[in-house]
């Protein structure tokens, strides 16, 4: 039948299923357009920031790596010439150098002039600052001393100074200087040289070959001026990158760089990527940078291109989900005509044609089975509800027999539930003083095996003594034989004293024919004599104490072989209690093992009649149950009677 205006709730109105669709496509094409193309844009920016800093780094190393180099080559040049032996001459002769030592010394220094171009003066310098031998003709000797250079040279360091201005040229140089040595190893002067930095500049210059035009290079003194440039040699002996001092990320000056970092450098309102590489040993730094704009220049380019990509599936996605929305809404329009025609006129006999085999195709198949289904369960139903209501009359008979019988049941269940809680108390009872009996005998047979345990230990510790005891008797016997050999060898020196001091008698007779020769021979025989009477007198007393020893040693053997006789008898009786120990605990046992039986057949009982008690209460409360299902079975006969009526008067409005 179909729905009542009241019942019937209308939906506010909203976008049809075609636009939705529309919608839904755009909005997933646009966000998935969008959000590749922004993870695009993103990944292919951050690698490319990634290479440029990798690049960065490396040319930072490979700058460090060559100026470090070249910097070691010019101090091995200078103790290669602080090493030869016309300076050394010249050094240690500095006070009245002969002639042809200072020519000899200006020969070497120009021949190593010659073969290394970008040196341009080499000096040896005495320990007063006076230079004694150079490649050129400058004097000044009166200011050479106070050169840091030179003062560091002659505390016996090796120096390396910042950017100078060459006097000669007028060109940036630095200089160099390291100690040198006289014949015998003191320190008596130092080699210094003024060395031109073209070679740097050429390396830094290099920089936007390796790098890019847009590349920046620069290197920075101890002091930060501008040592080498990649804009070009006229931009040295300036100070630092005016705008380094500005960067939060890079505290200004070159001495508190001490590790190679990457950063981002602004200059002149433009966002570069740089790296600070240091130089630890000498305190320069250098500095390289790109433009972050042409680092992602690839970035943008492929960004360009993915947004036309971009338009350009949307346009597609628009034209598809067009067509798509059409003929989804085609079919879905028919199945909606199909269902008013069911709600409004209960027409069931209608037939629905399934033109496609899409989602919309199985929904419309899927509709005409539920109608077809519906036609066959209503024609079903209208021959079932005559046979419910039969049904339901003789279930309601069968419910008023079944509960008469029900009720004589229940009462004799009740009268045996009664007694099997009577003997379930009796039981319960018996169960508690077999249990008590079992505890008991138990507790017995517990404490015989502790007893035999403790008697089992007592013959242990007994028969260790006595093995302790008969190994100290034999101790004690070889300690005596001991004695006795001690007591022989006390006699053996006895013997020994005896006769030196007979050979010291005979001493002191010659010494007296020998007259004023032999008293000193006659002092020595004294002394032995007097020796030989101490060995007596001690050999004496070694021989009384030997002889308490071996008394005392008689008295402990005697008193050992006492002790174990004794030990022996008292293991003997110990045995024999342990023995009558054991055949108690065995009757304790045996009570046990009875007691358990009698205290099992009890429990077995016991658990019998519980399970009678449940079985019965479970009888009587199913039977219960089974009545309340009666009474409901006979309330459900009733409703089903009643609806069986509603269900015929319905079917009648459906056109089947």
């Amino acid at each position: 039948m179909g729905l009542s205006a009241e019942r019937l709730v209308r939906p506010r109105r909203s976008l049809t299923l075609a636009t939705k669709m529309m919608l839904l496509s755009m909005g997933v094409s646009g966000a998935l357009a969008f959000g590749l193309t922004s993870l695009g844009y993103r990944k292919a920016a951050t690698g490319l920031r990634a290479k440029a800093r990798l690049a960065l780094d490396s040319e930072g190393m490979l700058i460090t790596t060559v100026v470090d180099h070249w910097i070691s080559e010019r101090l091995t040049t200078l103790r290669g010439v602080a090493s030869l032996r016309s300076v050394r001459t010249v050094l240690d002769t500095a006070a009245s150098p002969a002639r042809e030592d200072v020519n000899a010394t200006n020969a070497a220094l120009a021949d190593i002039s010659a073969v290394a171009t970008e040196i341009e003066t080499l000096d040896v310098v005495d320990l007063r600052g006076n230079v004694v031998a150079s490649t050129t003709r400058e004097q000044d000797s009166g200011e050479v001393a106070q050169q840091a250079v030179i003062q560091a040279a002659l505390g016996g360091k090796e120096f390396v100074s910042g950017l100078s201005v060459s006097p000669s040229s007028g060109a940036p140089c630095i200089y160099t200087a390291v100690p040198a040595k006289g014949s015998n190893g003191k320190l008596v002067g130092a080699v210094r040289a003024r060395e031109s930095v073209n070679r740097i500049q050429t390396l830094v210059t290099a920089t936007r070959t390796r790098m890019g035009e847009s590349a920046q290079g620069v290197l920075l003194d101890a002091n930060g001026l501008v040592m080498a440039h990649s804009g070009g040699p006229e931009l040295r002996l300036r100070p630092g990158p005016p705008d380094l001092a500005s960067q939060a990320e890079h505290p200004p000056g070159a001495r508190q760089v001490d590790e190679r970092r990457v950063f981002n450098w602004d200059v002149s309102g433009q966002r570069h990527v740089a790296v600070a590489a240091p130089l630890q040993q000498l305190g320069w730094t250098y500095y390289a940078a790109l433009p972050l704009a042409e680092v992602e220049s690839d970035a943008r380019d492929f960004l360009r291109q993915a947004v036309v990509a971009a338009a350009i599936g949307l346009a597609a996605a628009f034209c598809l989900s067009l067509l798509v929305a059409r003929r989804v809404v085609r079919a879905v329009k028919k199945l909606i005509e199909a269902s008013r025609q069911i709600v409004d006129r209960n027409d069931l006999s209608q037939r629905l044609e399934v033109t496609s085999d899409d989602e919309v195709g199985q929904l419309a198949e899927s509709f005409a089975r539920m109608v077809d289904a519906l036609r066959d369960a209503l024609t079903t139903l209208q021959s079932a509800s005559g046979a419910m209501l039969q049904a339901a009359d003789q279930m309601r008979v069968t419910t008023e027999a079944e509960r008469e019988f029900l009720v004589r049941q229940a009462t004799a269940l009740q009268q045996t539930q009664v007694t099997a809680q009577e003997i379930k108390q009796t039981s319960a009872l018996a169960a508690d003083k077999a249990n008590k009996v079992l505890r008991a005998a138990e507790d017995a047979s517990q404490m015989g095996s502790s007893g035999e345990a403790g008697v089992e230990q007592s013959i242990a510790g007994l028969a260790a003594i006595q093995s302790q005891t008969g190994e100290i008797g034999e101790r004690i016997r070889s300690l005596e034989e001991s004695a006795r050999q001690i007591g022989g060898i006390t006699l053996t020196v006895k013997d020994l004293a005896d006769q030196s001091n007979m050979l010291a008698l005979n001493a002191a007779i010659e010494a007296v024919r020998s007259g004023e020769h032999g008293k000193g021979f006659a002092v020595v025989a004294r002394e032995i004599r007097s020796l030989a009477d101490q060995s007596i007198e001690a050999t004496r007393q070694v021989g009384s104490v030997l002889a308490g020893l071996g008394s005392s040693i008689g008295s402990a053997v005697k008193m050992a072989e006492h002790g174990t006789r004794a030990i022996a008898e008292d293991l003997s009786r110990v045995r024999q209690s342990g023995d009558n120990l054991r055949g108690m605990l065995a009757i304790a046992r045996d009570n046990v093992d009875s007691a358990r039986q009698i205290a099992a057949a009890v429990s077995q009982q016991d658990a019998g009649i519980q399970q009678i008690f449940v079985a019965v209460t479970d009888q009587l409360t199913m039977m219960q149950e089974t009545q309340q299902r009666l009474d409901r079975a006979t309330e459900a006969s009733a409703a089903v009677k009643e609806q069986a009526v509603r269900v015929t008067e319905l079917l009648a409005r459906y056109l089947i």
